[in-house]
C-alpha cells in the first residue's frame, strides 16, 4: 500500500504543508504566513488536500516538524495535527526541524562534497543557537543520514569547539552572525545554504516521516510532543532548568543558560 501522508512544517515563520503518496510529493504550499500560523494553517491544509482530489479520511499518516522552533508555532502545528487525527485511524510521526533542514543538502546535493557532516543551525535568541549535525557518507538502508552532532542548545563557542577541525556544510536561515564565528573558530565550510532557502519545508518533513514510518516508528497522533530544546522563559523560571527533560546533559555541556532562563 502506498501511504498517503500529510506533512506539516510550522516550527518557523516559513509555514508549509505538503501531501505525499509514498515519496512522491503530490502537492506543496508555502503561504506567506508571517506570524499568522493560527489563521493560515488549516485553510492551507484544506487547499492542499482538496486540491489533490483527496479527503481527510483518506489520509494514512501525518508527519510534522516537532522542533526546535517557535514555541507558539510548534503548539499551533501540533494542536492542528491532533485535531485532524481525532476520530481517524491516522498514524503520526514527529520529525526534527533541524533534520528537515539538513535534508535539503542530502536530497539536492547528492554526490557533491558535503564535508564530514551537514550542520543545521537556527537562532535560539539570547546569544545561542539550536544545532544538530548528520553524516553524509554513512547512510543506512532506510536512506536516512546518521546523526553525528547531538541536537541541542549551543553557545557559539561550544558549537565551534565541537566542529573545529572538520570540513562541514551548513544550512541556516541566518544570513549574519555565524560566518565570523565559524571562520574565527577554525571551522572549514564545504557548502552553505543560508537565508530563506535554508528554512525547513513540509515536503522534506514528509519524506523523512515516510522513511521513519517504514521502519516502524510513529504512533497515535495524540502522542506527538514538541521538542523545544529550551523551555519558554516563563516555564523555566517557574520550574527551574533551561530545557525539557532529557536534554539537560547535552545542553548543559553546550553552555546552556542558567535556571532563570537568561
Amino acid at each position: 500500500m502506498t501511504r498517503n501522508l500529510l506533512a506539516i512544517e510550522s516550527a518557523t515563520d516559513g509555514l508549509s504543508v505538503a501531501l505525499l503518496r509514498g515519496n512522491e510529493v503530490v502537492a506543496l504550499e508555502a503561504p506567506d504566513a508571517g506570524r499568522r500560523h493560527a489563521s493560515v494553517l488549516l485553510p492551507t491544509i484544506d487547499r492542499v488536500v482538496q486540491g489533490s482530489g483527496m479527503k481527510l479520511d483518506e489520509l494514512d499518516a501525518i508527519g510534522i516538524s516537532t522542533g526546535p522552533g517557535s514555541f507558539t508555532s510548534l503548539r499551533i502545528g501540533l494542536a492542528t495535527a491532533k485535531g485532524l487525527g481525532f476520530g481517524r485511524s491516522i498514524v503520526a510521526v514527529g520529525v526534527s526541524t533541524l533534520e528537515a533542514m539538513a535534508w535539503s543538502l542530502f536530497e539536492d546535493e547528492s554526490g557533491k562534497n558535503l564535508g564530514t557532516q551537514v550542520v543545521a543551525l537556527l537562532d535560539a535568541r539570547r546569544g545561542q543557537w539550536y544545532a544538530g549535525g548528520w553524516a553524509p557518507a554513512a547512510r543506512r538502508e532506510d536512506g536516512l543520514p546518521d546523526p553525528v552532532l547531538a541536537e541541542g542548545l549551543y553557545s557559539p563557542e561550544a558549537l565551534v569547539a565541537d566542529l573545529r577541525g572538520g570540513d562541514v556544510s551548513l544550512v541556516t536561515p541566518l544570513v549574519s552572525g555565524w560566518r565570523e564565528v565559524f571562520r574565527g573558530g577554525g571551522v572549514s565550510l564545504a557548502r552553505v545554504i543560508e537565508g530563506p532557502a535554508a528554512r525547513p519545508r513540509a515536503d522534506r518533513v514528509g519524506r523523512i516521516a515516510q522513511r521513519r514510518l517504514d521502519r516502524g516508528e510513529g504512533g497515535a497522533v495524540g502522542t506527538l510532543v514538541a521538542r523545544y530544546l529550551r523551555r519558554a522563559e516563563a516555564e523555566a523560571t517557574r520550574l527551574g532548568g533551561p530545557v525539557e527533560e532529557g536534554e539537560v546533559d547535552r545542553v548543559g555541556s553546550a553552555g546552556s543558560p542558567d535556571s532563570s532562563g537568561r
